[in-house]
């Protein structure tokens, strides 16, 4: 008679692990960058990271040519950095504006997205933005 071999149980750790390695930060950054540069409206990225919201905004008046995909999302990440290390308060109570180029990053804290995004045109009290720009974000 065989023994059966014994599975080997993923421990908590395990498991947190493959989640990190499996995660990709920012995975719509890209994505979310290359439609606000195509249009004329803001695109909110929600929950870029735990808590933390950027709204993209085209600039006003604003000429072509436009930085590089890869160019905006140096200085996004730059902005979301330097966004961290400014009062919290900032961050809640109405966000840090950083551009580049036509470009706008708003950086501000979730739990003030329906108060922004009413400033910026958003409908209702979904906190989403106009049915032109909807929000794909996870």
């Amino acid at each position: 008679m065989s023994i059966p071999n014994k599975r080997r149980r993923e421990s908590a750790g395990d498991s947190y692990w493959l989640a990190v390695k499996r995660c990709e930060p920012f995975g719509q950054l890209n994505s979310k960058l290359a439609r606000a540069r195509a249009h004329d409206e803001p695109v909110l990225y929600a929950h870029i990271l735990p808590g933390l919201d950027v709204l993209l905004c085209p600039v006003r008046g604003a000429q072509p040519p436009y930085p590089e995909i890869a160019e905006l999302r140096r200085a996004c990440l730059d902005s979301i950095e330097h966004a961290l290390e400014q009062s919290i308060h900032g961050l809640e109570s109405g966000g840090y504006w950083y551009e580049l180029n036509g470009l706008g990053f708003l950086i501000f804290a979730s739990s003030a997205r329906k108060r922004i995004l009413s400033e910026f045109g958003a409908s209702g009290s979904t906190g989403q933005l106009a049915p032109s720009a909807p929000d794909d974000a996870p």
